[in-house]
């Protein structure tokens, strides 16, 4: 299988987190891996764990938002946000080359197509003809509040390229809501294979005994941007109800509203860290107290069920999750009996009592078999099943003396 991604697997985030895995399973159900994926330059790896290169990723990230403001009128006009309008949308022109001459050296059973960015998804349209085509959605595009202000261009753009794919791949039952309202004829090709937690993570359960009189860690590992950000917590945090009684780390790059609320609450105890590898950052969270997770609606919050989160429960920690009512990560916390760390991500009061539940009787671990549908060694297994069904029927059309033609 040829791997199309804007973004390199190994960048950094939560894609590289999944990419990870089913890298590393999928050939044990005899699919073999190749990446096809331009480099990264330095200011484009947000995720990175060199200081230098994430100093550089965070300049960019300023020069882009005030890039954003400056846009946003004529991005009005289109109906979309001043996101939808990154430069690396232009790949979907400038990576076809590269993307032929993947398939000419590799001459794949299937090409898979993976985003965000969405621009691997129109390059990859435009120039497979005859191998089994699938595409993955792990953010959407059209549809996405952070992308979307219900332009038909974003629409039509991304429907033509699912048009092309012989099965589709998307995240949570949020996405797959969303894009059936926009695409309701993929219905037949759509799955939800969603993120999930590395089994050994389960074995590394313990008791977190923390000191009496010391203060609960929290801990949010992953990129702050947009409305996502942790402003609202650290408000809550001040609150005089939890002063004094729990301490903040922020681990990745983290938005401009994160840095200001940080520097007008001297008393909080907080502590901002440069991203980490995966293996510190599921350390770093099985020694803290509670795992934050902030879904913000505008970045498409609602519909997320972000790796972290399958993470902290697999390790056994308590989330605080900062999420409206009904959003995917709200509905998977009830179902899981987790729902005492649930607070709208805007309201500091709902926030500071969500905390001092979790402080005062936190709820005792899911039960792995309630987890088991999450675990990423049987979500690789059934994305095998997928590429072989996709592969057999590409094989079965062929030897009818058909084509495999664009849908």
């Amino acid at each position: 299988m040829l791997v199309v991604s804007q973004r390199p697997l190994d960048l950094g985030g939560g894609g590289s987190v999944r990419w990870r895995h089913l890298q590393r399973e999928l050939p044990k159900h005899g699919w073999k891996i190749v990446e096809c994926a331009p480099r990264a330059g330095a200011t484009a790896q947000d995720t990175s764990t060199n200081p230098r290169t994430a100093s550089l990723a965070a300049r960019r990230a300023q020069l882009m938002g005030a890039a954003g403001r400056v846009l946003d009128p004529f991005a009005r006009v289109l109906r979309v946000q001043p996101e939808a309008l990154a430069p690396n949308n232009a790949w979907a022109v400038t990576g076809r080359g590269l993307i032929r001459s993947a398939i000419e050296r590799e001459r794949p059973s299937v090409v898979l197509a993976t985003a965000p960015p969405p621009s691997a998804l129109l390059a990859t349209a435009a120039v497979v003809d005859d191998i089994p085509l699938v595409m993955e959605l792990r953010d959407l595009w059209a549809g996405n509040p952070y992308f979307d202000r219900g332009s038909p261009i974003l629409s039509r753009l991304q429907g033509h390229a699912l048009a092309h794919a012989q099965a589709v791949v998307t995240v949570s039952d949020g996405c797959r809501t969303n894009l059936l309202r926009l695409h309701p004829e993929i219905g037949q090709r759509l799955q939800v294979l969603p993120n999930g937690f590395d089994p050994s993570l389960l074995e590394r359960r313990s008791e977190r005994e923390r000191p009496p009189g010391s203060p609960a860690s929290l801990i949010h590992a992953g990129a702050l941007y947009g409305d996502r950000t942790a402003e609202v917590l650290v408000a809550a945090l001040g609150r005089p109800e939890l002063r004094g009684r729990a301490r903040l780390e922020l681990v990745g790059v983290i938005d401009v509203r994160t840095h200001r609320a940080l520097q007008t609450a001297p008393d909080l105890a907080a502590e901002v860290d440069p991203p980490v590898d995966w293996d510190e950052a599921v350390a770093r969270m099985l020694a803290a107290d509670i795992v934050v997770v902030i879904n913000a609606p505008s970045t498409g919050g609602d519909m997320a069920l972000p790796t972290k989160l399958y993470e902290a429960l697999a390790l056994g920690r308590p989330v605080l999750a900062l999420t409206r009512e009904g959003s995917d990560t709200a509905r998977l916390l009830e179902r899981l009996g987790q729902e005492a760390g649930l607070a709208p991500p805007e309201d500091p009061a709902a926030i500071a009592a969500a905390i001092e539940r979790l402080l005062e009787a936190p709820p005792p671990p899911a039960a792995p078999e309630a987890l088991a549908e999450f675990d990423v060694d049987r979500i690789a297994a059934r994305y095998a099943d997928l590429l072989d069904e996709v592969a057999t029927r590409s094989s079965s059309s062929s030897s009818l003396g058909t084509t495999t033609s664009r849908r």
